[in-house]
């Protein structure tokens, strides 16, 4: 331990003030650097294969596929029709089944109900919609646009 009456080898209150001030300037921009990379990543597109024994080949099937963004629910919507969000709950992290008889998605966990066309909450615990991505059909798949 230093001794502190010798003037020359303690901090005083300014010096410790400006040295923690500029940890602490030092450390926002590291962490506002790092959120700044993250949002500017790019996610790889998913292409989902669609045969005749595909839960997708008819109207209100679903499938899970796994994403750069995390796992994904597609739904055959309609005639030619998908659309595809998040497959995690925004409430606790659970993992959103599709009930096609009411056209949501549910989480098990806690009873949250997102609608199943925009993603929007329909019934909490969850406050916030699921992301939802860009779902387009060709003859035998459907791309999901992640980015």
């Amino acid at each position: 331990m230093e001794n502190c009456l010798d003037k020359g080898s303690c901090m005083g209150r300014r010096e410790f003030l400006a040295k923690a001030g500029l940890v602490a300037g030092a450390t926002v921009l590291t962490v506002s650097a790092l959120g700044s990379a993250a949002m500017a990543m790019t996610f790889e597109d998913v292409s989902v294969p669609v045969g005749a024994d595909s839960p997708l080949a008819k109207i209100g099937g679903s499938a899970y596929v796994d994403s750069s963004a995390g796992k994904i629910i597609v739904i055959h919507s309609g005639e030619g029709k998908f659309v595809a969000f998040s497959a995690i709950c925004t409430h606790k992290r659970g993992l959103l089944e599709y009930v096609a008889a009411s056209k949501q998605l549910e989480c098990p966990k806690h009873g949250s109900k997102f609608d199943g066309a925009t993603g929007s909450v329909l019934n909490g615990p969850a406050d916030s919609s699921i992301a939802v991505y860009k779902a387009a059909a060709s003859k035998d798949s459907v791309t999901v646009t992640v980015g």
